[in-house]
């Protein structure tokens, strides 16, 4: 984060801070679109070689954030146009957010209904074999599935 108090007027540190958060905020965000992309294809976000990339962002992001809260950077000396792209990159910035979180929860739901089939078809193969009744109406005798078979009991 560059130093706002650096040497020069008032609006040309806050400009120069401005467009360094614009800079950062753009970069945030076509990473988050790669990342939407990447969970729009059905993997999951785990496997996304974005997500690095899309923290040391966020922790930059946030790091200008707390100046802010801080008062070491006052946006409101630059130039409006200047403050006005801002302003604009910031909503641009949560509504691309707003689709990620959604992104990432439909993956998740999707991840969880992966580990549920896998799991039913586990506890499945390592049931017992239903009790059959043979012609005599008594109980018959469980077979061994065959080591060949495909681990289902008929």
């Amino acid at each position: 984060m560059p130093d706002a108090s650096a040497p020069g007027t008032p609006r040309q540190s806050a400009n120069a801070a401005a467009a360094a958060v614009i800079a950062l905020v753009e970069e945030l965000i076509v990473v988050i679109d790669e990342e939407n992309h990447h969970l729009a294809t059905g993997a999951p976000a785990s496997t996304s070689h974005l997500v690095q990339r899309k923290r040391e962002l966020a922790e930059k992001f946030t790091h200008w954030v707390a100046g802010v809260r801080r008062r070491d950077i006052d946006f409101h000396d630059a130039d409006p146009a200047v403050h006005k792209r801002l302003v604009e990159s910031s909503k641009t910035l949560r509504k691309h957010m707003n689709d990620n979180v959604d992104s990432l929860r439909a993956s998740i739901a999707a991840t969880r209904r992966r580990v549920d089939a896998i799991m039913r078809a586990i506890r499945e193969q390592a049931a017992p074999p239903p009790n059959q009744y043979g012609a005599n109406a008594r109980l018959a005798a469980a077979r061994a599935p065959s080591p060949a078979g495909s681990g289902r009991y008929l």
